[in-house]
């Protein structure tokens, strides 16, 4: 496959993507307009969308559907955009610019930018846990992984590493590549799992852990 094919693709699955995250955003309530506002304004300011592609991908691979799918590419997609939100932070990289456009806070403020990671973090396990077309046990497995995937021991341990290397000068390649594997490895490695559980494979399957030894 060329790599004009693999852009394609991707294009293609991030479209498909979008057009999925859209559903979870409708509402009438007009007061929670601003909130909402910033949240979809950070979900949709671009993105290859490699994450929620692995989840397909993988999926479709071991022989499950779009649509069971679609729900966990939604929700990890959404925790990678509260991740970015928060990661421009003043108090974290105090970025003024994502994907060539006013980063969250810039755009609204401060509190709402925290609130609207918040709420796109508290919307992905929503997500997860109610994909209609996987069982109660794959969905609660999805939840847990996420969990893992995002928290202490995964994404927020690896920016909790970054910070304290910043201003280093002895950090060792062991710890660069401990870094990147919590701050970016998580949800790569969850995405892959996602897309085999979607498609019925426990975490005691072979395909599962094939989709895990590959993300890693």
């Amino acid at each position: 496959m060329t790599m004009h094919e693999i852009e394609a693709l991707l294009k293609q699955s991030a479209e498909k993507t979008e057009g999925y995250l859209k559903q979870y955003f409708v509402s009438s309530q007009t007061d929670l307009a601003p909130i909402l506002g910033a949240q979809t304004y950070s979900l949709f300011g671009g993105g290859k969308r490699i994450r929620p592609f692995l989840v397909f991908e993988f999926c479709r691979l071991f022989g499950g559907t779009e649509n069971a799918a679609a729900p966990f590419a939604c929700a990890i997609e959404m925790i990678h955009t509260y991740s970015l939100i928060h990661d421009d932070l003043p108090c974290m990289d105090d970025d003024t610019y994502r994907r060539g456009r006013l980063t969250c806070h810039k755009q609204f403020d401060e509190a709402t930018a925290v609130l609207a990671g918040d709420a796109l973090l508290t919307e992905a396990f929503g997500a997860a846990a109610g994909n209609p077309y996987v069982t109660a046990e794959i969905a609660r497995d999805a939840v847990k992984m996420l969990s893992v995937a995002a928290g202490t021991f995964g994404m927020v341990g690896g920016q909790t590493l970054d910070l304290s290397a910043e201003n280093r000068t002895d950090i060792t390649l062991d710890e660069v590549q401990r870094l990147h594997s919590l701050k970016t490895g998580a949800l790569i490695r969850a995405a892959a799992k996602l897309g085999a559980l979607a498609a019925g494979k426990t975490a005691k399957t072979e395909e599962y852990m094939a989709a895990d030894r590959y993300a890693e």
